[in-house]
């Protein structure tokens, strides 16, 4: 089966890097496959973001391993042509779709009500490309934006909850899921289950999210619902940001994957959709086909 991380940004390395900055690109995609190949990750989505991960490196990364990195890219939406980035997003290679942010600065949710988006999120329709929206607390004003726009595939980032360790959980943490489950109601938007286990209060296999979890896999439906990891926040190692000491949710990549994939209650089908099915079918990521098997030389 298919495992496919549906978020991700390139990792910072953990010593100071001084061999220039062509070599620091080849580093951090080298880092970042030797940690999917350790916990059994085949491919994964690296979310751009301008001062975490530029889209530059982001295009870097994915022109060296297409079959096995893809991005997201953020774009400003008050660009005077942001009409035309939108429209030919999906022509640069390994770009599967655009994000949003209302998470920060805070200002940002009232330049959505206001419609700053508005030519972004219609031109993203037109042409079919998907939106992922990073923030936490306006769900209802993504509702708003999944019925204005109702064949664009709106994409919720990390459940739509605040997570440790850049952002304080709520308290109590799951207290906004049930803004999460009313859009259930609204085909157009599904959920990467990426940074849950962060919201955990007990050690691996954090049994006490799995009853939030269950909700949102019975509302939306594993063909609306994608594992993901965000593994390079959850180490409090993201590039731009000072290192983060040991929290009570930190947890290892592979600690990240097997608390889900081990569950007994999915089906093989269920997996093979949530573990990456449902990402290149919503975000439109065609499989690389596997190489001919070489002929048998006959004697």
């Amino acid at each position: 089966m298919e495992i496919i991380d549906a978020h991700l940004h390139l990792p910072r390395p953990w010593s100071q890097w001084k061999h220039g900055d062509e070599a620091f690109l080849v580093l951090q995609t080298e880092l970042l496959l030797g940690q999917m190949d350790a916990a059994g990750v085949d491919a994964a989505v690296i979310i751009s973001d301008p001062h975490v991960a530029p889209a530059q490196w982001c295009a870097a990364a994915t022109a060296r391993h297409p079959d096995r990195l893809a991005t997201v890219l953020v774009c400003d939406g008050t660009a005077p042509d942001i009409a035309d980035q939108v429209a030919n997003a999906r022509e640069n290679p390994g770009v599967l779709g655009l994000r949003i942010t209302t998470a920060w600065p805070p200002c940002n949710v009232e330049r959505l009500r206001a419609g700053a988006y508005d030519r972004l999120l219609s031109t993203a329709e037109e042409h079919g490309v998907p939106v992922c929206v990073l923030g936490a607390g306006d769900l209802p004003d993504v509702a708003v934006v999944a019925r204005a726009y109702p064949t664009l595939p709106l994409i919720i980032d990390h459940l739509r909850l605040s997570q440790p360790p850049f952002m304080p959980a709520d308290d109590p943490p799951w207290r906004d899921l049930g803004q999460l489950l009313a859009l259930a109601d609204l085909p157009n938007v599904s959920v990467k289950l990426s940074g849950a286990p962060t919201l955990s209060d007990t050690p691996y296999p954090y049994p006490d999210i799995w009853p939030h979890l269950r909700q949102v896999l019975d509302a939306f439906g594993v063909d609306r619902c994608m594992w993901g990891t965000d593994q390079h926040r959850v180490f409090g190692r993201l590039h731009g940001f000072d290192p983060v000491p040991r929290y009570p949710g930190y947890h290892s990549y592979a600690q990240g994957l097997h608390y889900l994939l081990d569950r007994d209650e999915f089906s093989e089908a269920e997996k093979t959709a949530l573990f990456g099915g449902t990402l290149r079918k919503i975000m439109g990521w065609p499989a690389v086909p596997a190489p001919s098997p070489t002929p048998s030389p006959t004697g």
